[in-house]
């Protein structure tokens, strides 16, 4: 009979956790931001195509005991959201002027209200 698989560095993985957990949350609070605001945190560079991935790989975070389940169905609802979103047809690179012209189209409006109730549900324990 075959002993349990023991991760051997426990520590590591819940530092990832932890950094994971981090990058999403302030991801979410990112894009809960009006345009101008989400541009200069961000650094005016492929705003919309980084906020979107950022919030998207919190699917990873996702049955892991990191979130209760209605937290989870917030979240969920955000990426499926967030999926629908093309910023590759937005325009992108460096600079405020493209990075607001992307940011300023109304399909970021429902995201931001979404990442508003995100934020609020996940502070609430």
């Amino acid at each position: 009979m075959a002993s349990p698989s023991i991760n051997p560095h426990p520590i590591e993985e819940d530092s990832a956790l932890q950094s994971s957990m981090r990058v999403f949350i302030d991801a979410v609070e990112m894009l809960a931001m009006p345009a101008a605001e989400q541009c200069q945190a961000m650094g005016d560079y492929n705003v919309a195509w980084e906020l979107k991935d950022d919030v998207v790989a919190g699917r990873y975070l996702l049955g892991r005991g990191c979130f209760t389940a209605e937290q989870e169905a917030w979240i969920r609802a955000l990426i499926a959201a967030l999926a629908a979103v093309d910023v590759q047809s937005l325009p992108a690179g460096p600079g405020r002027a493209a990075n607001l012209a992307a940011l300023d189209q109304a399909c970021w409006e429902p995201m931001r209200f979404l990442a508003r109730e995100v934020v609020r549900r996940i502070a609430t324990p």
